[in-house]
């Protein structure tokens, strides 16, 4: 079996392949001398390559993966993929993830001497979100929790995919490329609202924005990043200059981000 990953470096390139196990790197230069060499397991020097770390970037052999990766520091969150796998499953990746969007709204908290903290009928908090045209309702945490301490984060852990596929989501994608443009009313933000929810004794109640967070789809373009696990300051919702608290979120959308941008070179596609 024969993988071929090409890696461009330096004007010329590397062809990695993989024979019987063995992951061989052909380089080739502008002036065409090509050597090959075998790669190396990073740990050992060994050249029974199986498998590579995404995260550390690194080339391991079965025994080191064992013995000497597993070890490290948080290395069980780590994504290992087998040298037979990487081509196939970074093809895959890119397009699933061009038709995805994920969005996750981890745990919320609330900063010392935050005004909303005094406030005795503001008791629970959920959070919800504007994107994509999906209705409100359709975007809000299942639930409302108590009101926290200051500085003591309170959990939601509510995550959302949407699927923005050209042949069958298109009102979607086409929402995520108007983002992308000048005249966007939110400025190419998605935004975050904190809300209290009155308590089931207080039939009068009613709910009420305490604060916004926003996270930028522009910036996670001009960045290459997507947004991950990231604290994002709220703001007051009646005084959007005063910081009440952070809220963690994780937006995953730049494979898609990147792919509409290319869409938008073409006339006619939104």
């Amino acid at each position: 079996m024969c993988i071929n990953i090409l890696i461009q470096m330096f004007g010329g390139s590397i062809s990695w392949k993989l024979f019987d196990g063995v992951v061989m790197a052909e380089k080739s230069n502008t002036n065409e001398d090509a050597a090959q060499t075998a790669l190396m397991c990073q740990f050992c020097d060994q050249q029974n390559i199986k498998w590579k770390c995404v995260d550390c970037d690194i080339l391991l052999c079965s025994s080191c993966k064992e013995k000497i990766h597993k070890k490290l520091k948080s290395a069980d969150k780590h994504k290992i993929l087998s040298i037979q796998d990487i081509g196939k499953n970074t093809s895959t990746a890119k397009r699933v993830n061009s038709n995805t969007v994920t969005v996750t709204i981890s745990h919320l908290v609330l900063s010392t001497g935050a005004a909303v903290l005094d406030k005795e009928n503001i008791c629970q908090l959920f959070v919800s979100y504007i994107f994509l045209g999906i209705e409100l309702h359709e975007l809000e945490t299942p639930f409302s929790l108590p009101k926290p301490k200051a500085e003591q984060p309170i959990n939601f852990n509510y995550s959302k995919t949407f699927h923005v596929d050209m042949a069958t989501n298109y009102p979607k994608r086409k929402y995520l490329a108007g983002m992308l443009l000048p005249d966007d009313p939110d400025g190419g933000r998605i935004r975050f609202t904190v809300v209290s929810e009155p308590s089931e004794d207080d039939d009068d109640g009613e709910c009420e924005d305490i604060g916004i967070a926003f996270v930028s789809v522009r910036d996670i373009l001009i960045n290459h990043n997507d947004v991950i696990d990231h604290d994002v300051p709220i703001f007051d919702a009646k005084n959007e200059k005063e910081k009440i608290g952070a809220l963690n979120v994780t937006v995953q959308c730049l494979s898609a981000l990147e792919a509409i941008e290319k869409e938008m070179q073409i006339d006619g596609t939104f």
